[in-house]
């Protein structure tokens, strides 16, 4: 059992031994997960569990094990800690990972040291040689940085670290909230190539995550026919971020377009791929647009934003539209509508006057009905 003892996660479980002669002791471990993060709380508790399964350590031993030898080197630690992600993380997240710590490995000062001689100083002299390589944007630094700190909590949770260094990220501009109007996406489609076009659509006519949910999709999980809550089709999200990502999505008359236009294209081939967005990469799939991305925004003489940005120009235009949060919420796979009341920050004071408007319009009907209700004598009079 996970509970939360003022800022910090505790656990709490039974455990039993079976002694040679038929006898069974019982155990009760109460122990502090030293964390204030509820699923880093479960997975210390659930590492105690491994422990003592595997005989590792008796029920009254101190958990964490005490260190019987100096901390090991990051670059021996990486392959453990790989091999945890693998088993306890989404596919996609055990990806990331082994992505930062390919980058993280190139650094001597922290590939060849020891996990206790990691201190902020090496972490921001880390930082500091990313940010001189030019294709290192301040996301892909950070990711490096978040993945370190992941590893270091890790390795106090399993007893061969004491504490874990104070990691800083670098300060960055909220690049994923930028809202395009309907001039710019018209000059970047007209710029975008067929592949990127098809994907830009996609992702700003249904809300979809780029790497979690667009670039995976399958054809498996395009229904394209009509129905009368969905005339277009739908896409089904089988998976994603979180629980709440699994959601199907009605489909606009235009994205049915191109998904009716690359189906035909994909059932032409000979060995037709079961991804909408076919790569040449191990995964089958496009796993990115970066590059076609941005020269579609040179060419199209725009402002640089993320390929993300057509999400949250989709929540802002459905939120425009007078669509309510709840059904948003519902559409964007997020967990509450208080999640989705973000993007009601781009609405501009015309759309909160129209929405007022329909308050109002509706407001007089309904109060006009509940007196004639009320009072139908009144009615027939002035009447």
């Amino acid at each position: 059992m996970i509970y939360k003892r003022g800022k910090a996660y505790s656990y709490n479980f039974r455990w039993s031994i079976r002694h040679e002669d038929g006898t069974v002791e019982n155990f009760r471990i109460r122990q502090s997960a030293k964390t204030h993060k509820r699923k880093e709380a479960e997975d210390a508790e659930n590492e105690h569990k491994r422990a003592l399964r595997l005989g590792e350590i008796h029920p009254n031993d101190p958990w964490p094990k005490p260190a019987a030898s100096a901390p090991p080197v990051f670059r021996a630690f990486a392959k453990e800690f790989l091999q945890y992600a693998k088993t306890h993380t989404k596919p996609g997240t055990h990806t990331f990972y082994s992505v930062c710590l390919d980058r993280l490995l190139t650094f001597a000062a922290i590939a060849d040291a020891p996990l206790d001689a990691i201190t902020g100083e090496t972490v921001s002299r880390y930082a500091r040689h990313r940010q001189e390589v030019p294709e290192n944007s301040v996301v892909t630094v950070n990711g490096d940085l978040r993945t370190l700190r992941r590893m270091l909590h890790l390795a106090v949770e399993w007893g061969k670290l004491d504490r874990v260094p104070t990691i800083h990220e670098l300060p960055q501009s909220k690049g994923r909230d930028r809202v395009l109007s309907f001039a710019e996406e018209a000059t970047y489609l007209a710029k975008a190539s067929e592949n990127l076009r098809d994907a830009a659509i996609l992702a700003v006519d249904t809300g979809m995550r780029p790497n979690s949910e667009l670039f995976p999709l399958k054809w498996a999980d395009v229904d394209l026919t009509a129905r009368a809550e969905s005339p277009c089709g739908v896409l089904h999200v089988r998976q994603g971020k979180t629980d709440s990502a699994q959601r199907s999505l009605p489909l606009t008359p235009r994205a049915a377009e191109v998904l009716e236009r690359r189906k035909r294209a994909a059932e032409a081939k000979a060995n037709p791929s079961a991804f909408v967005f076919p790569g040449a990469g191990i995964s089958g799939h496009v796993t990115s647009m970066q590059h076609p991305h941005k020269a579609a925004i040179e060419d199209a003489k725009l402002e640089s934003f993320e390929f993300y940005c057509w999400r949250h120009t989709f929540g802002t235009r459905a939120a425009q539209s007078g669509m309510d949060r709840f059904t948003l919420a519902r559409l964007m796979g997020h967990s509450s509508p208080s999640v989705a009341a973000r993007y009601y920050i781009h609405v501009t004071e015309t759309h909160v006057a129209a929405g007022f408007g329909k308050f109002v319009e509706y407001q007089t009907r309904n109060v006009a009905e509940g007196l004639a209700a009320a009072f139908p004598q009144a009615s027939e009079a002035v009447q």
